[in-house]
């Protein structure tokens, strides 16, 4: 049984429920081609991580990586100026479109594996919107409850208590977390569909 506060699911737990979700992870995991980086020295000689590559430390050579580190391609030094960098870009795009290929044959075998993954992503994140929409209309209630009592307080020339000025900075912070998971929701649910269609796309290509 979920642990409730007040007759509502805690923030704790509802975060742990939306964050934590194995469907929700796939779909951010698994939609539309992998982040392909750059790794490389800079000239102070400090190793940096990035999508793109100056054309310096291109013609000292550099790694084409995967978000996780996973080495996809060394580059030895090459020659210097714009050449270099629209080189290494190529490069860097081609590892990404291969990481991309092998994953969709990886994980679908038909477009209808990944329509369906699409349709589980969406409901999950409907899912998890539903919950996160739940408790904000609850934890509001409580705050709207908590600020008439310490107005009726103030009203009757009495200091609002301690506890109640704790508990509405408690239910104001916890508004405030819950609204910015309901954006970041948003976002990927508005995403998500997109991220599978270019899938799908992308399947149809590399199988037909």
């Amino acid at each position: 049984m979920i642990a409730t506060l007040g007759g509502r699911i805690s923030t704790a737990v509802l975060l742990a429920l939306a964050l934590a979700s194995p469907t929700l992870m796939a779909a951010e995991d698994d939609s539309g081609p992998d982040s392909v980086l750059f790794r490389y020295k800079n000239s102070e000689g400090n190793l940096v991580v990035q999508q793109s590559i100056p054309p310096d430390a291109a013609a000292r050579g550099y790694e084409i990586i995967t978000s996780n580190g996973r080495v996809l391609n060394t580059v030895k030094a090459s020659p210097k100026g714009a050449d270099a960098v629209k080189a290494a870009e190529r490069m860097r795009r081609e590892a990404e479109l291969a990481e991309w290929d092998a994953r969709l044959k990886r994980r679908f075998s038909t477009v209808k594996d990944i329509e369906s993954a699409k349709q589980r992503s969406l409901t999950e994140l409907r899912g998890n919107l539903s919950i996160l929409r739940a408790n904000l209309s609850g934890v509001t209630l409580q705050l709207e409850e908590q600020q008439r009592r310490a107005g009726i307080m103030e009203r009757n020339g009495q200091p609002v208590s301690e506890a109640l000025e704790n508990n509405i900075a408690a239910l104001e912070a916890e508004l405030v977390e819950i609204n910015k998971q309901i954006a970041l929701r948003t976002e990927a649910l508005e995403g998500a569909s997109d991220k599978y269609d270019r899938d799908i796309e992308r399947f149809k290509e590399i199988n037909s």
